[in-house]
């Protein structure tokens, strides 16, 4: 890899798979691309031994529930926040 440079912008860097050579590079890049599948994928049964269940917040779920995916890929990260917020307290009140 070229040497870092300080500058205020921030860089993309393409992964060179010719430059891994152990099981442990391998390892440590996908663990930083924070991989995700949902249960509802066609190939969940074939990979779904490598993953670990993550908690999903309540409040995201209701969401779900209320709006569907689809819906939710549309909202940004504060929209999706709010909307969780006003679902739980709803459910509060």
């Amino acid at each position: 890899m070229s040497e870092a440079i300080n500058h205020p912008k921030v860089r993309r860097y393409k992964l060179c798979v010719d430059k891994l050579e152990t099981l442990d590079d391998i390892k440590k890049i996908l663990d930083l691309l924070d991989i995700r599948l949902q249960t509802d994928n066609p190939v969940w049964e074939e990979v779904g031994q490598f993953f670990k269940l993550e908690c999903v917040p309540k409040g995201y779920m209701k969401l779900l529930e209320k709006i569907g995916s689809d819906e939710i890929a549309k909202l940004h990260y504060d929209e999706i926040e709010r909307e969780c917020k006003k679902l739980l307290n709803e459910k509060n009140v």
